[in-house]
């Protein structure tokens, strides 16, 4: 004789249990998924105002070297080889730098990621290298056209009102 009923043949029951509904979520769950959808609205619509600041700090703090600046048609070009664009951002509100020819000042304000740049003065020397007046105007251009920044690692974007990018900095020694 079997001593365990379970394994007994002569106990076994033709029905078959149906499976059961699943549980409902509980409260819980709930509060958890509203949680974590604000944190991802907050992270992607949000600009977090430490960010901002961050991005003002590092842009005063550093001084900039032009990787890349818009042409006159408006294309994205690299600086002239043996041809250097330099600017610095003073916290009171002025950037000065070297434009590949002269050397320019102007005053600028930032609040938050948006910019806006005066039009500079500049010396007056004129370079007969080809192409370098070309490409300062077209630099002096994209400054005082330059309406947002973005701060990435060590690179400083310059954007138009448009989101189109006009000058890439890298940052550069003091």
């Amino acid at each position: 004789m079997n001593d365990y009923p379970e394994n007994n043949p002569d106990n076994a029951d033709d029905s078959i249990e149906e499976p059961s509904e699943p549980a409902p979520m509980s409260r819980n769950f709930y509060i958890v998924m509203a949680l974590i959808a604000f944190l991802v609205f907050l992270i992607l619509f949000i600009n977090i105002p430490g960010t901002k600041s961050s991005a003002a700090t590092s842009l005063t703090q550093n001084n900039w070297t032009a990787q890349s600046y818009s042409d006159a048609s408006g294309i994205l070009v690299p600086v002239q080889n043996g041809s250097f664009i330099t600017a610095k951002f003073d916290p009171s509100g002025s950037v000065t730098g070297y434009s590949g020819c002269n050397h320019y000042f102007a005053s600028y304000t930032v609040k938050d990621h948006s910019l806006s740049v005066t039009t500079p003065g500049t010396t007056e020397m004129y370079c007969s290298s080809p192409g370098v007046m070309n490409m300062e105007s077209a630099y002096i251009s994209d400054l005082v056209n330059s309406t947002n920044i973005r701060i990435r690692s060590n690179e400083l974007f310059l954007y138009d009102a448009k989101g189109k990018p006009r000058i890439i900095f890298n940052q550069s020694a003091a």
